[in-house]
């Protein structure tokens, strides 16, 4: 397997809808169950990932739903975590480790939030109490065929693949200062892998201000995939940083408030 920069994965990723039909060879399912094996949720995040296999027990097929929007998957991932501060960002965090990982051995994926039969995938998953399911992605071979649904997806998704200018994102100092890829030095090639990240219907809601040495990331909108979002950006941020020799940590500090956006966490330069 060619090794790839978490770089080189994070610009490659693309959400894949339409699957060949085949399960996963046994040498992909083992080297992802070791990898989420590895893995370990930040922010003190409670998190469980599960592979899920649509396979026929006793002659029934499982039953997945995913309201047509997924053809031909056999495999999933289920994203599963206890609620608690900053969970919801840690387990995405986690899960876009996985999906980059999974990017990395030519495998597709695609999150979804809204578009999966929570009941469906609950009760393959055995959902505790405290426990709670928001995200799913399929994980397999893509398809040369394009479905309908996925050409009608994928051209309405044209301007979602854009992002907004570096400036409209990061900050310097406040929301009042559009940083410049210059300004941000060591920060710039972090910071664009943020900027790169996916988000639900591409809202991009994460801001993230330069303060010294110190960056503080903020939500600027509270529909209910803005925390999954960040966790994302969070995820691009930090493990860019981990590949490129930047050492720092995430931390919660008394940031300064910003106009119309949620502070969430910082990152402090070691």
């Amino acid at each position: 397997m060619k090794y790839m920069s978490i770089i080189e994965t994070i610009r490659q990723r693309r959400s894949v809808r339409s699957y060949t039909g085949e399960a996963l060879r046994s040498e992909h399912v083992a080297l992802i169950v070791d990898y989420i094996a590895g893995l370990e949720a930040p922010f003190g995040a409670n998190v469980r990932i599960q592979p899920v296999h649509a396979a026929i027990e006793d002659s029934n097929p499982i039953k997945l739903g995913t309201y047509g929007w997924i053809g031909g998957a056999k495999d999933y991932l289920a994203l599963i975590y206890e609620e608690a501060p900053l969970a919801e960002e840690g387990a995405a965090y986690l899960f876009e480790q996985l999906v980059l990982y999974c990017t990395g051995l030519g495998l597709g994926t695609c999150w979804l939030g809204g578009s999966f039969s929570r009941k469906d995938f609950g009760q393959q998953v055995k959902l505790k109490p405290d426990e709670k399911l928001k995200i799913v992605s399929p994980v397999g071979y893509a398809s040369d065929k394009k479905r309908f649904v996925e050409t009608y997806i994928v051209g309405a998704e044209k301007n979602h693949r854009t992002r907004k200018p570096f400036g409209a994102n990061f900050f310097y100092g406040d929301f009042s200062t559009p940083l410049t890829e210059a300004a941000a030095g060591i920060y710039a090639l972090p910071l664009e892998m943020v900027r790169l990240a996916p988000s639900a219907n591409n809202k991009q809601s994460w801001r993230v201000t330069l303060d010294g040495d110190s960056l503080h990331f903020y939500q600027t909108f509270s529909y209910g995939f803005s925390a999954i979002d960040i966790g994302i950006a969070l995820c691009h941020f930090g493990e860019t940083c981990r590949e490129t020799g930047i050492t720092g940590h995430f931390e919660t500090l008394d940031a300064p408030r910003e106009k119309d956006a949620t502070y969430t966490i910082s990152w402090i330069k070691d």
